[in-house]
């Protein structure tokens, strides 16, 4: 049996309810931070160790800390997680939030991001990436092809500089090649969509990133709020001017295009659920 290398640090009961999900709650959320311990300063481990105390001071969970390979505990998404990142090099590392609300969110960002500064450094390399869904699972089908086209409406898909191999627009993707097409070059090593679905109830956003994302906190959480309000929007469908608008704006264009280009787009809506 291969020995866990994952080490548990027991939380601190601070009882911070903003973290918490009610029973009143729909949606649920997390997010993810990437970036370097700045090696040049601060010994790996000790660094670590030192945001791993600090982390313990705003939080109610326990902390997973696991600088070999990822925790491995059937609990890790109720946890905060210190880990390798995998796209990172040997001094890039990654915390991952518990399964958390709204508030809890940006509760992490306001706190972890300091650290980040503290100890550490982001570049092009590295990213944020939030993640919403619902909490029930049963019935949802969450709308994604209407979701990216709001999403990059409001600007939000094209508002970091975009970080080749890391983080492409899937508008680019998209826009250009059917679902079947789209999902073929996603395949590709290095190719990563700055949006995904995750599930049938899940998404993930992966726009945010690059050189000193981290001394960017109003507009992480900018951001973070509209997509969470454009996920809400989406799932109980009260959008209907905007999509009726979009609607218009894609029979539009599928009228202008030659035939072939036609019958590829009319196939990429109706797969997407916009058109029939």
């Amino acid at each position: 049996m291969v020995q866990s290398t994952t080490k548990r640090y027991r939380a601190v009961k601070n009882n911070i309810e903003t973290l918490k999900i009610s029973d009143n709650d729909l949606y649920q959320f997390g997010c993810e931070f990437e970036f370097y311990i700045d090696t040049a300063k601060y010994n790996l481990e000790n660094a670590v160790d030192k945001i791993r105390n600090k982390i313990a001071n705003f939080i109610d969970v326990d902390i997973l800390v696991d600088l070999v390979s990822l925790p491995t505990n059937s609990d890790k998404n109720h946890c905060v997680q210190i880990k390798p990142d995998q796209s990172l090099d040997d001094n890039g590392i990654e915390i991952s939030i518990p399964i958390t609300t709204k508030n809890g969110v940006k509760h992490y960002i306001q706190n972890i991001l300091p650290l980040i500064e503290e100890y550490g450094y982001t570049n092009e390399d590295t990213g944020l990436h939030f993640h919403i869904s619902t909490i029930k699972q049963d019935g949802v089908n969450f709308n994604f092809y209407l979701y990216m086209l709001m999403c990059h409406d409001k600007n939000l898909l094209s508002s970091w500089l975009p970080r080749s191999g890391y983080s492409q627009n899937v508008m680019d993707i998209l826009s250009k090649n059917t679902k079947a097409k789209s999902r073929e070059i996603k395949n590709k090593k290095g190719t990563i969509w700055n949006l995904e679905k995750i599930d049938v109830n899940h998404i993930e956003i992966k726009a945010i990133g690059g050189v000193d994302y981290h001394k960017e906190a109003d507009k992480i959480i900018n951001e973070f709020d509209r997509y969470a309000e454009y996920f809400n929007a989406v799932l109980e469908n009260n959008d209907t001017n905007y999509r009726q608008r979009l609607i218009s704006e894609h029979k539009q264009l599928i009228k202008s295009l030659d035939h072939d280009t036609k019958e590829e787009f009319s196939q990429a809506v109706n797969e997407a659920g916009l058109i029939n």
